[in-house]
């Protein structure tokens, strides 16, 4: 296992190091609305997957800490046949519905043709992490990279439209991942379909509990893409592009999170529930630290960013909420989530997301309606997120009793003083006080740290 989070480790740096060129380099290659336009495109693609209605996230939990060589075949490609099926009828339904408004048609079929591929590379994916085959689907994911490395490169040499290359380069990617994850697959491609009988029991087996799941995770991101959807319908395209930017980093910070979540996940399937409880109050104690101690890189960041993309320098200064935004998430994706999936209490999970989705999506609606600021739309995000994940956290509490609601007190503490320190003291003046009160905290919670570092070297 330790081969595994190391050799996770290092698939992370590269995918790191792709994002980073992605973000920086194509602000710089495209225009203010060409960059918007793309960033659309990705926004809208990233989601599309979700209309399996389940499918794939109940695979995902039936199959948690098997052995793929013991899975029925047979059942496995009924329902992918199945749900490719299900998901072309869903696109011609939406397409007729979408001819009624203003939406770009042309976009819409980029989208729907980035979704035929994207939602059975998403159930193979799945399937390769539940049994716990880490390093076959990192090899899809890099192999996908790769082909996005090479479009931003060839984009120099591009003479028509640069975004819409992106965005036929990045449908290609997808394409040669699926294409891969299918050769990794193949043997259960060679066996004959279930019987249509066993393969609606199956399928209706698998969306009713994966349906509670992929709802719960379109909940825990839905109150983003409020936000983002509302500044780009109040404001304009432009403002739009240049949110989706600091968006995009925090995007690429939570998927490096969820790809940690995806190796702990079975981990807790195998321990009893006094283990499940002391790796808890473990990974509690030393995840705080570790988001904490990132708070240190928001200046650096936002003074390179500022250098490197002057034109999105006004929207800099909202790096601070972003990493306070990355705390509470990504302790939302790594702990609370991966918990709830691990004692199979998704039911629990979707109840506390979809009470927070409803009272905070009136709420942020409230504020970008009335309020022409965005950096207060975008603090009452950070709020928001951090209300969900203590929401979370207290109906996780009846099941896992080292819960503790004090660090999740320091935590928003901390994070509120740090949005604070940055928006009313100068950066160098604010990053000095930060690095002072982060050596007090190291110093407070060294043990707890120590304490991380010994449960990751015994895995």
């Amino acid at each position: 296992m330790l081969s595994k989070i190391s050799y996770m480790a290092l698939a992370q740096i590269f995918f790191a190091f792709a994002s980073v060129v992605s973000i920086l380099v194509l602000p710089k290659l495209l225009s203010l609305e060409g960059f918007g336009y793309y960033q659309l495109f990705i926004f809208f693609a990233n989601y599309v997957e979700f209309l399996h209605f389940g499918l794939s996230d109940g695979i995902y939990l039936r199959y948690g800490g098997r052995r793929y060589e013991f899975i029925s075949k047979r059942t496995l490609k009924s329902q992918i046949c199945t749900m490719e099926i299900l998901y072309i009828l869903e696109c011609l339904i939406i397409f007729f519905t979408v001819c009624a408004f203003s939406f770009d048609k042309r976009l819409f079929l980029y989208i729907a043709i980035s979704g035929a591929i994207t939602v059975p590379r998403s159930f193979l994916y799945n399937l390769l992490q539940s049994v716990n085959e880490i390093k076959k689907s990192i090899l899809v994911l890099f192999i996908e990279r790769i082909f996005v490395l090479s479009s931003i490169a060839a984009v120099y040499f591009v003479d028509f439209d640069k975004a819409k290359f992106l965005i036929f380069s990045f449908i290609f990617a997808r394409f040669i991942s699926l294409v891969y994850i299918c050769f990794l697959c193949r043997d259960l491609f060679k066996v004959k379909m279930a019987s249509f009988t066993d393969s609606l029991f199956y399928i209706y087996k698998n969306m009713r509990i994966g349906i509670k799941l992929t709802i719960s995770t379109l909940c825990n991101i839905f109150l983003v893409f409020i936000a983002r959807s509302m500044i780009a319908w109040k404001f304009s395209i432009v403002l739009f592009g240049k949110i989706s930017l600091i968006l995009s980093l925090l995007n690429f910070a939570l998927f490096f999170i969820n790809a940690f979540s995806a190796i702990l996940f079975p981990i807790l399937r195998t321990k009893k529930a006094c283990e499940q409880n002391e790796i808890f109050k473990i990974l509690d104690d030393g995840l705080s630290i570790i988001f904490v101690f990132l708070f240190l890189f928001a200046y650096p960041v936002e003074i390179l960013l500022g250098a490197w993309l002057p034109k999105y320098a006004d929207v800099l200064n909202y790096m601070p909420i972003i990493f306070t935004i990355l705390l509470c998430e990504g302790k939302t994706l790594l702990l609370t989530n991966s918990y709830f999936k691990a004692l199979r209490k998704e039911g629990q999970m979707l109840r506390i997301n979809l009470i927070s989705l409803i009272i905070f999506s009136v709420f942020i609606g409230f504020i970008v309606y009335f309020c022409n600021d965005i950096f207060i739309i975008m603090f009452c995000l950070f709020l928001s997120l951090f209300a969900k994940y203590i929401a979370l956290s207290y109906g996780l509490k009846k099941f896992i009793k080292s819960v503790n609601f004090c660090n999740i007190g320091v935590e928003f503490f901390c994070g509120v003083c740090f949005i604070a320190i940055s928006h009313i003291l100068p950066g160098v003046y604010a990053f000095c006080l930060i690095i002072v009160s982060f050596i007090v905290l190291i110093v407070l919670k060294m043990k707890n740290f120590i304490q991380l570092l010994k449960f990751i070297k015994t895995i």
